[in-house]
């Protein structure tokens, strides 16, 4: 039968790859002396970054853990762990680790001091191929940040040509303005004739004499017509009445 004593894990996979940054790694080491270390992680790395950004802190990919020490003891196919704090638990011991409750620690090695090699291999694979995902999603990023860049100096230099367009036609137009603004100003003082002056219907002219006038007046002595008021005849010489 292997020793009870080296180092254990409980993989907490999220299903989605790359479990150096997504999921869960408890580890249990069992020392000769009977004593025993159980490091919980809390939460996985990308977790951790995502939510230290949130709190406005700078990323962490350290993930963080809780570690618990106490003593053990097994006897037969029973584990028993007495933590210092007073808490116990027990699990069943197998030929490949130690079932505590619903989780599984596999045993990965002997060794209490040197980490797993297999554990070293897949966390430098899964640190690679992050690399090369983050390396990737950072020019699409830039090529996207580039792109509305593009757009947006596009814009604005379409703007800028419009409105120095607008300001030329503008200016054109401005000399036209101000000669009509002189001749139909709404604000110029309109200019006072003075109305010739009224003249009164001409009144027909009538030779009007007086009904005297109408009476013819004869000379007595020879017959000749005289005007009214003559007093001597104007053929004869002799005396009007």
């Amino acid at each position: 039968m292997k020793p009870i004593t080296g180092q254990y894990e409980c993989s907490h996979h999220s299903g989605i790859g790359l479990d150096y940054f997504t999921s869960r790694l408890d580890r249990l080491t069992l020392q000769s002396n009977g004593r025993f270390a159980l490091i919980v992680q809390e939460r996985s790395r990308i977790s951790h970054a995502a939510k230290s950004l949130l709190s406005g802190q700078q990323a962490d990919t350290n993930a963080p853990e809780t570690r618990r020490e106490g003593n053990y003891s097994y006897q037969g196919n029973i584990v028993s762990l007495y933590f210092d704090d007073g808490t116990q638990e027990q699990g069943q011991l197998t030929a490949d680790g130690i079932q505590f409750g619903k989780n599984f620690f596999e045993k990965v090695s002997d060794s209490t001091l040197l980490p797993p090699t297999h554990r070293l291999k897949s966390n430098m694979e899964d640190i690679a191929k992050g690399l090369k995902i983050a390396g990737a999603i950072s020019g699409a990023a830039i090529k996207a940040a580039k792109t509305l860049q593009d757009t947006l100096q596009a814009a604005q230099g379409s703007q800028s040509t419009q409105t120095s367009t607008n300001s030329s036609l503008q200016g054109t137009k401005q000399p036209v303005q101000g000669y009509q603004a002189t001749t139909t100003s709404p604000t110029s003082t309109p200019v006072q004739t003075t109305p010739p002056p009224s003249v009164p219907p001409a009144q027909p002219a009538y030779n009007t004499t007086p009904e005297q006038d109408t009476e013819t007046l004869f000379c007595d002595q020879c017959g000749a017509p005289a005007r009214p008021g003559k007093h001597f005849c104007n053929r004869c010489g002799a005396r009007l009445p």
